[in-house]
């Protein structure tokens, strides 16, 4: 079953629940980019492209919805029974609901991503507790189940992604992972026999695939090269001197921008900093990232661009499709002008086409004009291009840079990142499906929602292109 693009948790999982693209639901990734270069949090507005639940509940179904990812406020709708999912923490229909989940111990998916960074908990004791969470939410559904009678039930896990970020790159990699995905399917079980006991289906479906990361490729790195990016005047001037900055300035600096962007709903700009932290020191933001030697990568941030000079930029998608924006009148400083847009648009979609990772083959498999897939889209300011890298690499598009290198190990949080492809599976008690049609049929996660609506012999209002699965 294939993905959004780019493939995240954040587009994808409104896409299953609506049957539409980003570009009609609204969600374009965890992020979107805004008309003076910060980035906002974006969640699923159910009032944008209603979910398929809603439109049971109208036709006098009862659904049990836990833990829909990025869905963040409770249905109101007394024909369904709901607790909110990751990224926030839960929210409940009702207080029916919430002390049920209480009462299995189920508080919402354990936010330890900081603690499995600082290595202030190991992957076994992560994997361990991402466990946990599986059995409490199953033991949750389960009872709820049981308590009442429902038509629907949708219950969504993302403990595997997450696990799956720290570790699909080591040797022992299945020592953490196997055992969530073996939680999972103890629920599965259970869930399949209930099922055959009722006559009824279950869909199998994931956002995304998974897969090993060896290395990451410096999109902006590569725009500053070829001139489409440029950075302000200062931060070029302190790059160039680099072994004159000192690691002390550049934990300076970082500190003061973690502490200012602790309310997850905008970056903060360094025009916006207050004089009295600009003045600490004015060559620390050329951000050695570890020491002060010029060998080392440099870490750049959204703000360190100078827009009056650049003509492109990366930003939001920093995984295996990079999305990347045309500095035009959408925004504040945009100096590319609309008669110019489209040659500037073919000629970096060109060289993109041509890099070559360093065993000399081509490292993109696919260069989009984003244009084809937002369709223009008034809900944000969409991307203009997007590249897709081939397998086991990322794109990185949230600021590093080597002078004369492109690449760099993935860092710890991306060891493992995400395919286009993830997975559909169905069993059928008292619906027969054609398999082998099926087999041959191409998925995509838009299919979902009018398959559930069809099912139930209600209105089938998503995008027309994306037909019932069976």
């Amino acid at each position: 079953m294939e993905s959004t693009l780019p493939p995240m948790t954040g587009p994808s999982w409104p896409s299953i629940y609506t049957g539409f693209k980003p570009g009609d639901h609204g969600v374009p990734e965890f992020l979107e980019i805004e008309p003076n270069y910060t980035k906002s949090v974006v969640y699923y507005d159910t009032s944008i492209k209603e979910p398929f639940w809603e439109k049971l509940a109208r036709n006098g179904y009862t659904s049990l919805i836990v833990t829909p990812a990025m869905l963040v406020k409770p249905t109101a709708n007394d024909n369904i029974d709901m607790m909110t999912g990751f990224p926030l923490p839960p929210k409940f229909s009702s207080k029916h609901v919430q002390k049920i989940a209480e009462s299995n111990g189920f508080s919402g998916e354990p936010d330890i991503e900081a603690d499995m960074k600082s290595k202030k908990i190991t992957l076994s004791e992560a994997s361990k507790i991402y466990q946990e969470s599986i059995i409490k939410r199953s033991n949750f559904a389960m009872d709820m189940l049981n308590r009442k009678e429902y038509d629907f039930a949708f219950i969504c896990f993302t403990e595997s992604d997450r696990i799956q970020h720290f570790a699909l790159n080591l040797k022992e990699w299945k020592d953490y992972v196997m055992p969530v995905y073996e939680r999972i399917s103890e629920f599965l079980t259970w869930i399949e026999k209930r099922a055959a006991s009722e006559n009824a289906t279950v869909m199998l479906v994931s956002d995304h695939g998974a897969q090993p990361i060896k290395e990451k490729f410096l999109m902006n790195g590569w725009l500053l090269n070829n001139g489409y990016a440029r950075l302000k005047p200062e931060i070029e001037a302190a790059i160039e001197n680099a072994n004159k900055v000192s690691s002390l300035k550049y934990n300076v600096r970082e500190k003061i921008l973690k502490s200012l962007n602790r309310s997850g709903s905008k970056k903060v700009l360094y025009d916006k900093l207050p004089k009295s932290l600009k003045n600490i020191s004015k060559n620390a933001f050329a951000t050695v990232l570890s020491g002060a030697s010029a060998g080392d990568y440099t870490r750049i941030h959204d703000f360190d661009y100078d827009m009056r000079r650049t003509k492109a930029f990366a930003s939001v998608a920093n995984t295996i499709v990079c999305t990347i924006f045309i500095n035009d009148q959408r925004f504040k400083n945009g100096i590319v002008k609309k008669s110019e847009k489209k040659a500037l648009k073919k000629e970096i979609m060109q060289k993109l086409a041509k890099i070559k990772g360093n065993d000399g083959k081509n490292l993109m498999v696919n260069v989009f004009d984003a244009d084809d897939y937002y369709e223009g889209t008034k809900l944000f300011i969409a991307p203009d291009i997007m590249a897709e890298i081939k397998p086991h690499y990322l794109i990185d598009a949230f600021g590093y840079q080597k002078s004369g290198n492109l690449f760099m190990k993935p860092e710890m949080a991306k060891s493992g990142d995400h395919m286009r492809n993830g997975i559909f599976g169905v069993i059928a008690y008292g619906n027969p499906i054609d398999d082998k049609k099926l087999e041959r049929s191409k998925l995509y996660v838009y299919n979902v929602a009018p398959t559930v609506l069809k099912y139930f012999d209600c209105t089938i209002d998503t995008d027309i292109r994306y037909k019932p699965i069976f």
